[in-house]
């Protein structure tokens, strides 16, 4: 799953807020600019990590519940156990 890249650019997302209140509240415009620049493409790859995360999560939920699916089906397809039927098979072997 990837949380790597989630939590690296959620990491880079807080930091750069941070920068760009720093910068806005100690009218430091220079950084403050350069905060509000990065800000855009830091939202865009934590969006497409968080879509990434959301879609292998629904992945791993659909093959857990195939599985379950066919596991069941493969539980009530089975015919149940019968003891052995001598009569049935009557074969014997010549002396």
């Amino acid at each position: 799953m990837p949380l790597g890249p989630l939590g690296l650019t959620g990491l880079l997302a807080a930091l750069d807020w941070g920068a760009w209140e720093w910068a806005a509240s100690t009218n430091h415009s220079t950084i403050g600019l350069i905060a509000g620049l990065l800000m855009a493409p830091i939202a865009v790859a934590f969006a497409w990590s968080l879509i990434r995360v959301v879609i292998a999560v629904a992945r791993t939920a659909l093959q857990r519940a195939t599985a379950e699916t066919l596991a069941s089906a493969r539980l009530e397809s089975r015919s149940p156990e019968r003891p052995f039927d001598i009569a049935a098979h009557d074969d014997r072997l010549a002396a």
